[in-house]
């Protein structure tokens, strides 16, 4: 966790919230009820999420007498207030914008305009307008200047939410072709390339900058890659002006914005404009599903918000308190222990602190009844009296935090220009579920791992995973050139489609790009495991730790290797796997996750490890759970253990270190010792949490 000094909670090193206010629901008159029951459940921020048409619905004519209310009953309960801008993502312009500016409407790749639209969470309107239009800046700029001015030295003002849900404007998944993001494209472009140079990267022959358009299909790789490119930058130079507007009023309260639980190629060009990081995420058919551990996703989420974070802060600013959009029928609800293990994980991955979404449904949509903590009538569900017993709990250790995440012997490389690539052709969801693949694998065995980009530092990883880095750009080649030739304990493994495709987007004519010869191998051809394969008995993946079966189609590889590099995997009597001499570099023509339902197979992922030298810091013999240890601000170290399973863990956990002593921080009693071993007995969904010194 970041303990910057700046922006700690004045009461405690946790805090935890709830999303509370979309204008105009819920209705004032169980504000002041609302408030003190919040208080009084141990909660410490309510959350406003803002309306700019309902903020400013006359031209430079205010109406904020509803967020003065906010804040006098927050002062009154002893709450901290969050405050969020919508203006730009969610929530729609003033109705008197568009109709003055009617060219500021997004228009998407057909030359469509957008029409005023509404979502679940924004049933008042949806954002239609377009960020670079100049009226958004001028009258948006107003509205943000007007706020921080008259809220910020409110005594209960605790965070400016400068964007929520960060994302470039678009119109039904088309990025937007008006004219002004055009222009700006076009002198992007000229930033960067004289005619010949464009000509050059781009295949083409523009003979006069007059022919230069934005590409408006997918099928137009290399420019559409430049397109993309153009807009993150673009993303990010938008708000680095909102944080610098806000940040000239107020200097003195943490600006923050945050993502999905996805990472998305724009995240890391975003996130160091802003003092903090974060993401929003579902709770509900996780630890309830045919797959338990598929909440390691989460913590997946937690590692990269963490990893691309300034100076490691985040936020996870919305934990969806209940299922998915209600109506009229109903769907799953979240368990209350679904809610109360992403609120311990959140604290375990080294959060700020962490938000509920949210405290009250939304009556305004068909998300109502959906995401709350509390029933239609403002009374607590089992959700809610789950939590408030959790952050009791959580804050009866507080002298322990805030926790330290010591860095991982694995890193696992998130290459956001390769999920770009994987995304124009339809894939964007292959390219999430073989990045996370490994790291399911790792972190329900107990093994750490960090979550890194080309851009961030690879130094002291003993295993570094590269899942599908396709599109070999300058920084990921010379990173791992820099890797192997710094770092002699480091090995990499690169999985399935690795250097596929050079910088600009075309397929490489000598794959792997850039490292055909220090591999020693080339691709000789590409295919598939097909279900008819599987059923057949065609799907036995022979490798140096043994044969495995593949259970779910995927596509690989077939490498014919050269010199003295070593095969270490053949399908079918194909090889699919490669290793130098040395044992630093290894190449998987599939996946590590892709053959086996996306999950990575324990005996490839544990081998691999295993060869690097690296095991779980804490053996675990019996039942099994999912031990993560943390250096406690006391001293020590904590273990937390999660059974995630849906029934009693009997368990014995076997630290790799000497322990003297240990107590249940959850009940305060002394845990016994037997030969530096602790048994333990957690109920389902639950976890212990063990201080070891």
């Amino acid at each position: 966790m970041s303990d910057d000094a700046r922006f700690r909670h004045p009461e405690t090193p946790f805090p935890v919230g709830v999303e509370y206010y979309r204008g105009p629901t819920p209705r004032q008159d169980v504000w002041d009820g609302d408030f003190a029951r919040i208080r009084a459940a141990g909660f410490n921020i309510v959350r406003s999420f803002s309306m700019w048409n309902h903020m400013e619905p006359r031209q430079g004519k205010y109406e904020l007498e509803d967020f003065d209310l906010m804040f006098d009953l927050a002062e009154k309960h002893g709450l901290s207030v969050w405050m969020d801008l919508a203006l730009a993502t969610h929530g729609a312009c003033p109705e008197w914008l568009t109709r003055q500016h009617p060219d500021i409407n997004v228009v998407n790749h057909r030359g469509e305009r957008l029409l005023g639209d509404a979502s679940a969470a924004t049933p008042q309107g949806s954002q239609v307008h377009c960020y670079d239009h100049p009226a958004w800046r001028r009258y948006g700029g107003d509205l943000l200047r007007h706020v921080v001015e008259r809220y910020k030295d409110r005594p209960s003002l605790l965070i400016w939410g400068i964007w929520d849900g960060v994302a470039p404007p678009s119109a039904d998944g088309s990025l937007c072709y008006c004219d002004n993001t055009r222009a700006r494209y076009k002198d992007w472009l000229r930033g960067r390339f004289n005619l010949d140079t464009l000509n050059e990267h781009a295949l083409r022959r523009y003979r006069t900058w007059d022919d230069v358009e934005p590409p408006r299909s997918n099928h137009n790789v290399v420019e559409s890659l430049l397109f993309k490119r153009f807009h993150y930058e673009n993303l990010a130079d938008h708000l680095q002006w909102m944080v610098g507007e806000a940040r000239s009023i107020d200097p003195n309260h943490e600006m923050r914005a945050h993502a999905a639980w996805n990472p998305r190629p724009w995240d890391e060009t975003c996130a160091p404009h802003v003092d903090s990081w974060g993401m929003s995420m579902p709770s509900n058919e996780l630890l309830t599903s045919d797959y338990p551990y598929r909440i390691a996703d989460r913590a997946f989420a937690f590692d990269w918000s963490r990893s691309v974070g300034s100076n490691g802060r985040w936020w996870n600013e919305e934990i969806y308190a209940g299922m998915h959009r209600g109506g009229v029928t109903w769907k799953k609800q979240s368990d209350p222990r679904e809610l109360t293990t992403l609120l311990w994980m959140t604290l375990v991955g080294g959060a700020a602190g962490t938000m509920f979404w949210q405290y009250r449904p939304e009556y305004l949509s068909f998300e109502s009844p959906g995401y709350n903590l509390m029933a239609l009538d403002g009374e607590p569900t089992p959700r809610f009296e789950a939590v408030t017993r959790a952050v009791a709990q959580i804050e009866a250790m507080s002298d322990h935090l805030p926790l330290e995440c010591p860095k991982a012997e694995v890193a696992v490389v998130y290459h956001p220009e390769s999920q770009e690539l994987f995304g124009l052709d339809g894939e964007n969801d292959r390219y999430l579920a073989d990045v996370r693949g490994a790291y399911r694998t790792l972190w329900t065995h107990g093994i750490p791992a960090d979550v890194v980009t080309p851009n961030m530092d690879w130094s002291g990883y003993r295993l570094i995973l590269l899942p599908n880095l396709a599109l070999m750009t300058e920084e990921a080649r010379s990173r791992i050139e820099k890797t192997l030739a710094d770092q002699p304990e480091t090995r990499i493994v690169a999985e399935g489609s690795f250097g596929m495709y050079q910088m600009n987007g075309a397929s490489s004519y000598s794959p792997p790009e850039g490292f055909a010869d220090i591999l020693g191998g080339r691709v000789a051809d590409l295919s598939r495991v097909s279900d008819l394969d599987i059923a057949r008995g065609r799907n036995v993946l022979q490798t140096s730790y043994g044969s495995v079966v593949l259970e779910t189609e995927c596509g690989y590889a077939v490498l014919e290797p050269k010199g003295d590099s070593e095969v270490v995997a053949t399908l079918d009597g194909q090889t699919v796997g490669v290793r130098t001499a040395d044992g630093r570099f290894t190449w998987l023509g599939l996946t590590l996750s892709a053959g086996f339902g996306d999950v990575a197979s324990p005996l490839l992922t544990l081998g691999l490890a295993a060869d690097a030298g690296i095991s779980a810091p804490v053996a675990v013999e019996g039942d099994r759970v999912v031990p993560v240890v943390r250096d406690s601000r006391k001293g020590g170290r904590i273990i937390f253990a999660f059974n995630i399973e849906s029934t009693e863990a009997h368990t014995t956990l076997k630290p790799q270190w000497s322990v003297a002593s240990a107590t249940d921080l959850l009940t305060g009693a002394p845990v016994p010792l037997a030969d530096g071993a602790i048994n333990l007995t957690i109920p389902p969904w639950e976890l212990a949490v063990i201080h070891c010194t």
